[in-house]
């Protein structure tokens, strides 16, 4: 009953029609994997392109602070204003507990010293106390400021200016002869003939610099006193010292006399013993001995 009725039929590939599926099915992959890589391409350029218009901002050193400081120089004895200052980035290792870090810290405060422009701010020179004067305002405790009567000659003909470092040399006489020693060292000059350190020399060349008549020394408080009595018993002269000096080698081995000028060297002072070692040999035995005099009286 089935004779008549026609089933599908299911064809036999060939060997010919499987390779050229094949190589169809093989194309049309490469096609759409060339289409991706492409794609991909051309969207990382253009994200690159656009990446490339856009501003970096500057990247801030993660070792670095924000300090205060003055856009110009403060005088001392000057009442702090924010408008003053502006922030600046500093190396984190060099910015101590003592450096200024915000503009409210200065509120109602006053400078004590210089704050020098673009430099950090120390607390050391602020105060809550508002000075009475530029000069009370550079005295730190335990100093005193001292005013001395110098010419061209004492004041090393005017180069004593505000801001220098000095010695004072006291010349004097005592029962025998003339003596000179440093009495006070490393003194820093205040003022010049009442012209504070920030203004001494505006708008004068260095040879229009005037010879004071007056000097302002900071000295400490009993040498203060010593200067002071030494000026009613004797002359006293300011030997400058240079910058690079520290102040902190020593400026004299004790009093000069008028004989030492003579011999070249420091003679012993009255009561002070010299002592001088000779080595002896003898030439029998060969042994040697040391021998100690005191002022050509042997001593050993």
């Amino acid at each position: 009953m089935f004779g008549n009725r026609n089933f599908v039929r299911v064809r036999r590939r060939t060997p010919e029609t499987v390779v050229i599926q094949f190589v169809l099915l093989a194309g049309a992959c490469f096609i759409c994997l060339a289409g991706v890589v492409a794609f991909m391409h051309f969207s990382s350029s253009e994200g690159i392109a656009a990446t490339a218009n856009i501003p970096v901002a500057d990247e801030v050193p993660s070792d670095t602070v924000n300090v205060i400081v003055p856009i110009e120089n403060i005088q001392p004895g000057t009442a702090l204003e924010p408008q003053m200052f502006r922030y600046d980035r500093r190396p984190m290792v060099i910015v101590g507990p003592e450096i200024v870090k915000e503009v409210d810290e200065t509120k109602n405060l006053f400078t004590k010293g210089l704050l020098v422009a673009n430099q950090p701010v120390n607390r050391d020179l602020l105060t809550s106390l508002q000075p009475i004067n530029v000069l009370t305002a550079s005295i730190p405790p335990g100093y005193r400021a001292l005013s001395l009567a110098v010419d061209a000659v004492a004041s090393v003909t005017g180069w004593a200016q505000p801001g220098a470092r000095v010695d004072v040399v006291w010349v004097y006489n005592d029962q025998v002869t003339k003596r000179a020693a440093v009495i006070a060292s490393n003194a820093k000059v205040l003022s010049a003939n009442r012209q504070t350190e920030h203004s001494a020399n505006d708008g004068k060349a260095k040879d229009e610099i005037e010879v004071p008549s007056t000097v302002t020394l900071l000295l400490p408080h009993r040498e203060a006193m010593k200067v002071r009595l030494a000026s009613k018993n004797g002359q006293l002269s300011l030997v400058l010292r240079g910058t690079v000096d520290p102040g902190t080698s020593p400026v004299s081995t004790g009093a000069i006399r008028t004989i030492d000028l003579y011999s070249g060297q420091r003679g012993p002072e009255p009561g002070e013993k010299v002592f001088t070692n000779v080595i002896v040999k003898d030439p029998k035995t060969g042994t040697t001995k040391k021998m100690v005099f005191d002022n050509g009286v042997r001593v050993d």
